[in-house]
């Protein structure tokens, strides 16, 4: 009996969370996925920036660091990346096929690891669609003066 009603949680909790992942908004082209990637930044949504981003997914921070996606998602879950406000701007997507490159100007305030920043961040995203979803494959971000 015991194990009937584990065995029912278990399916009852993988279930829920196969629905949960499945509400993250798909893009509908690579200047829509550029576009929640930040927006999931900004809500600290580590389940959407996972839907969103290629396993191979790298980001270049201010320091020209080179950061990967298993980084990324742990950072943002655990709290070292708070974005408190950002908006984009100036945004200039070019599409070659299954490849779109997103520029544009990101104002953020934002804390990485207890330390603040405020200001424009010009930002470009690389958007692969493949197997028919688009994904970001690539970040990269530089303080705009």
């Amino acid at each position: 009996m015991m194990k009937q009603h584990l065995t029912i949680f278990l399916l009852t909790f993988a279930t829920l969370a196969a629905a949960a992942q499945g509400n993250v908004p798909q893009p509908v082209d690579g200047t829509d996925c550029s576009k929640l990637f930040f927006k999931a930044l900004l809500e600290e949504d580590a389940n959407a920036i996972t839907s969103l981003i290629s396993n191979d997914f790298t980001v270049t921070n201010f320091n020209g660091q080179t950061i990967e996606a298993r980084a990324l998602q742990q950072a943002v879950t655990q709290g070292y990346i708070i974005v408190d406000s950002g908006m984009l701007t100036s945004t200039r997507t070019r599409t070659y096929g299954d490849v779109a490159v997103v520029q544009g100007l990101w104002n953020v305030s934002a804390r990485i690891q207890n330390n603040s920043f405020n200001g424009d961040v010009a930002y470009t995203t690389v958007c692969v669609r493949a197997g028919g979803k688009w994904r970001v494959t690539t970040v990269q971000l530089t303080p705009a003066q």
